[in-house]
């Protein structure tokens, strides 16, 4: 039988720190926020029984809207994470096949590949190179045996995006070393931007070898409707994902698949708001990096409800960093450390707009105690 190992990424969901800074999301939308005042009626007339495996139409339709691409192409999955592992399933056991996962990532997503067999080949990026992709080191690691290429954009826990032009290469790498290949671009924090940034354009449609994932959980603050989706060009390769996700899981919920319509119906209004939220908080932050005397340095995140930050090594040995997280235990204060994404100790993920008012304050002051010698 087929392990999966246990992920400290459960710690998330499943214990409850005092100061909770290790999240990668804004605060929870409530039911009453998507349904506003005239909605119960409409739940109430939602019908129980099964959706369609494709799902709604019409929400695919808002999907594909937001996208620029046609709704055909929009398969809604149980959140991103149902469509990496959809995809995984089917690219997992293609014999002396592998895959090729650009780190960071969704950090269980290198469980499921392993757990389903696959052959994974990583391209590992780092704090101290910004977190972008390298483009040469890619391209080493593809070989006639790549069938599908894994990347984050933006990425986890950076805020970092992947650029058109390097997009463009990693594609081009691609034709040339492995041209049946698939590249796969999780884009579930693309839409988390700051104040009235707009969003990076979606890779999707970009070329008949790209598909994209993404959910409600990050960037739109509903978790708890466990929505997402795939876009994928191939009619056939569709079909086949289609067919996968039927016998899984037959189809999303139904509830689920009625708020996240009516939510999609106003997402403009809904990433507004969250947003403002997300620019006072990353204000909130950069004000506090520049009060540590470079104790710690930072990458300034573009989109995503976090940021990346790190202990100056040369101020802080592997004992000084685990004095530093043993504090921050003791005050019963998570972040996320760099560890979980394949970086060093001295990184720390840092959330920034989850935590109730007052409470990044609380924890920022934490952090900073923890800090002094």
């Amino acid at each position: 039988m087929r392990q999966f190992p246990a992920s400290p990424i459960t710690a998330l969901i499943d214990e409850s720190p005092d100061v909770n800074l290790s999240e990668s999301i804004g605060p929870d939308l409530s039911v009453a926020d998507i349904l506003g005042q005239d909605g119960l009626a409409a739940l109430a007339g939602v019908s129980l029984g099964y959706g369609t495996s494709a799902g709604r139409a019409d929400l695919r339709a808002l999907v594909a809207g937001r996208l620029g691409v046609p709704s055909e192409q929009v398969l809604l999955t149980s959140g991103a994470a149902g469509a990496l592992f959809l995809v995984a399933l089917l690219h997992s056991d293609e014999g002396d096949g592998e895959v090729v996962a650009c780190l960071p990532c969704y950090p269980p997503m290198l469980d499921v590949l392993r757990g389903l067999g696959a052959r994974v080949v990583t391209v590992s990026g780092r704090f101290a190179d910004g977190y972008r992709v390298d483009l040469d080191a890619f391209s080493g690691r593809l070989s006639a045996r790549t069938r599908l290429v894994m990347v984050a954009s933006p990425q986890n826990p950076s805020g970092v995006p992947i650029t058109p032009a390097e997009a463009d290469e990693m594609l081009a790498a691609m034709a040339r070393r492995c041209p049946g290949a698939l590249l796969l671009v999780d884009e579930t924090f693309r839409e988390a931007t700051y104040g009235g940034a707009a969003p990076a354009a979606s890779f999707a449609g970009r070329s008949e070898r790209v598909l994209t994932c993404a959910s409600l959980s990050k960037a739109y603050g509903a978790p708890g409707l466990r929505i997402g989706w795939l876009t994928v060009p191939d009619a056939r390769l569709r079909e086949q994902l289609r067919l996968a996700k039927f016998n899984s899981s037959i189809c999303c919920g139904s509830l689920d698949e009625f708020f996240a319509a009516r939510l999609l119906a106003r997402a403009d209004e809904v990433l507004a708001a969250r947003g403002e939220l997300l620019a006072r908080a990353r204000a909130t932050v950069e004000h506090w990096i520049g009060e540590q005397d470079g104790r710690l340095q930072w990458l300034r995140p573009e989109a995503g409800a976090f940021c990346c930050v790190r202990l100056d090594p040369g101020r802080f040995g592997a004992g000084d960093v685990r004095r530093v997280h043993g504090l921050l235990a003791g005050q019963r204060t998570a972040v996320a450390p760099g560890p979980w994404f394949g970086d060093s100790e001295h990184v720390m993920r840092l959330g920034l707009a989850y935590p109730p008012p007052g409470e990044l304050e609380k924890g920022l002051g934490i952090i900073a105690d923890a800090l002094r010698p």
